[in-house]
């Protein structure tokens, strides 16, 4: 867990990268989001930069810093109808033991503001207390009269990302719990899936895994396609029916203490891979261990990424599904058809974590590089994602443009041969070392024989 000392040195890195001289800064938490046409509200989830630099989950929140007085957390004060409802809300004296802030009554923020009327002020975060300021105790935003600093707010939160990026032992040691739960929920779906269950059970069964072994929820909605929707990259499970002989792609991953882990295994719905399933789900492993291998300080992600575009050609290649030499088809996209997402992102408190790609750096509109979420040199601290695939999407592999333009480099006959083939992917948490590289989620199995193995327990139980 993050301690009071770790929250202490984050927020003193994040200061002392604002400089500030005057003015003020202030990170809301974020409202509860209200259940359309009744009286509940879905699952609050703090704004990622409030959770980072006050250490808690509390909606209706506010972190404040001025450079002469130093970071105050105002928090709401249960009324009578709250504690009625919802119960007694936070206790402030352990909400400052918890944060290593002095905790203030959400009634002193708006004069905290007002003493600021002359200073510029950046917001970063949820900007959501300028638009429902009641939800902050507040009757008015433009009553304020603020000096509301777009500029400096979108400097402030840039640096923000940039200490998000190296992890500190507190949030690693989260990391790993995430990676433990999910790693149960995993190993349900091997030793549970069966012909004849849908997408939608998987799905429950194995994120009620994750809750028994320590989750307080998922990461982000849990993908499991079988057949062809495993070729769809964000699908959302249906009531579809596992068959025989198909495979399951499932990326799904707990969230523990706030932070996220993501995690994608592909394994077949019968006892073992057969024929293509086999070829293809080798030749993707083999992509992902060489660039798990190759992560470590100072390597340039997009380098990482290219590497694996490059082997993944070469191995298509290989089956007869591509044609001609590996850097020329990645040079043309080609391998985009199989493998058009990005190999990663970074990971943290969210999925998609802050800081992927520096401010420098503007994004490529290359169909084998548009959707790449990372671009930065490793560094240690950095938790990322790795990730490759090779799917046969529908909406690529039947778009008469793109059968023209890769008319000379596509054996489309064994493409059409594998259209309901779906999608393999495997994917890990990486957090960068000093020397190297540290899988967290490692524990969770994915070599042929290691899914066999537990593939054989689903039906000899």
């Amino acid at each position: 867990m993050q301690t009071t000392a770790e929250l202490n040195a984050r927020r003193d890195r994040v200061a002392a990268a604002w400089d500030l001289a005057r003015g003020g800064v202030i990170v809301p938490s974020g409202l509860h989001v209200p259940v359309e046409g009744t009286d509940q509200y879905h699952e609050f989830h703090a704004h990622p930069e409030f959770a980072y630099l006050a250490g808690a989950q509390l909606p209706g929140a506010v972190l404040a810093f001025d450079p002469a007085e130093g970071w105050v957390t105002f928090a709401p004060v249960a009324g009578l109808e709250d504690r009625v409802w919802v119960g007694d809300g936070v206790d402030h004296v352990q909400l400052a033991s918890e944060t290593g802030t002095p905790v203030r009554p959400l009634e002193e923020f708006k004069p905290w503001l007002e003493r600021r009327r002359s200073e510029p002020l950046a917001i970063l975060g949820n900007h959501d207390v300028a638009r429902n300021a009641r939800g902050y105790g507040i009757a008015s935003w433009a009553s304020l009269e603020l000096d509301v600093d777009e500029s400096l707010a979108g400097r402030l939160s840039e640096q923000v990302s940039e200490t998000r990026r190296a992890k500190d032992p507190g949030e690693i040691a989260l990391m790993r719990g995430a990676a433990d739960a999910s790693r149960a929920g995993h190993l349900f779906a091997f030793r549970n899936a069966r012909p004849g269950m849908t997408e939608r059970q998987l799905q429950v069964e194995v994120e009620a895994e994750f809750f028994r072994h320590g989750a307080e929820r998922t990461a982000y909605g849990s993908i499991v396609g079988t057949g062809s929707n495993g070729a769809v990259l964000h699908f959302s499970p249906t009531s579809r029916a596992m068959r025989d002989g198909e495979i399951v792609l499932m990326d799904a991953g707990a969230e523990f203490g706030g932070y996220a882990s993501d995690v994608t295994r592909t394994f077949p719905v019968s006892r073992r891979f057969h024929g293509a399933q086999r070829d293809l789900y080798e030749l993707v492993l083999a992509v992902q261990e060489t660039a798990i291998a190759n992560a470590r300080p100072g390597v340039e992600y997009k380098d990482l990424h290219l590497a694996a575009c490059a082997q993944i050609a070469g191995g298509l290649a290989d089956l007869g599904i591509l044609k001609g030499r590996a850097e020329d088809l990645v040079e043309r996209d080609a391998h985009a058809l199989f493998f058009p997402h990005g190999l990663g992102h970074m990971l943290g408190l969210s999925t998609h974590d802050a800081g992927g790609c520096l401010a420098a750096r503007t994004p490529s509109d290359r169909f084998g590089l548009k959707w790449l979420r990372a671009d930065l040199p490793l560094q240690p601290g950095y938790v990322v994602t790795i990730e490759p695939g090779i799917y046969f999407v529908r909406a690529l592999i039947d778009d008469p443009a793109r059968r023209t333009r890769f008319a000379d480099c596509v054996d489309w006959a064994k493409v059409d041969a594998l259209r309901e083939f779906g999608g393999i992917r495997i994917e890990d948490d990486v957090l960068v070392t000093e020397s190297g590289s540290d899988v967290l989620t490692a524990a969770i199995p994915k070599t042929i024989p290691e899914i066999e193995t537990l593939r054989a327990e689903a039906f000899d139980s």
